[in-house]
């Protein structure tokens, strides 16, 4: 079974492909994409989602073997809303619409239900699935922590 993990951020979309085959539990685009930047002439919102939404479609085209997906999402209550965090919730529901037009399972989670923390989410993701080579950081060790929970839903 394959599972997506997205992390959204105003900037960047991180994602993890994970192939789980039993207790075998594989990031199969560690050594390929996993960063979608947005594009310098993506200024608005509108032409971010709608960017976000056709680089979605393309990664569901790619790994076309997903079966479920798994976002991790912004932790409220700490310093409360800001624009950016309000942006990315934005991203996250693009990620939820495309989804339900391919008929696919999502679920959203925060640290408490990956059972992880941030200060400690990288060296879960290291530990439970593995690093990606490039561009390794929190928010894809969100991604893939995300995936690596929704192994078992």
């Amino acid at each position: 079974m394959m599972i997506l993990g997205i992390r959204t951020s105003p900037t960047t979309v991180r994602y993890a492909v994970l192939d789980c085959n039993g207790t075998t539990v594989s990031l199969v685009n560690a050594d390929s994409e996993n960063k979608l930047d947005f594009p310098a002439d993506c200024r608005s919102i509108e032409q971010k989602l709608h960017w976000l939404h056709q680089e979605l479609d393309r990664v569901l085209r790619q790994y076309s073997g997903i079966e479920s997906i798994v976002i991790k999402a912004n932790e409220y209550g700490r310093g409360g809303e800001k624009a950016s965090s309000r942006e990315a919730a934005y991203f996250d529901a693009v990620v939820l619409m495309t989804a339900g037009t391919r008929q696919l399972p999502v679920d959203v989670k925060l640290y408490r239900t990956i059972g992880t923390r941030r200060n400690e989410v990288k060296s879960f993701a290291e530990t439970n699935v593995g690093a990606t080579n490039r561009y390794w950081n929190e928010q894809m060790a969100d991604a893939v922590s995300a995936a690596w929970s929704g192994r078992n839903d």
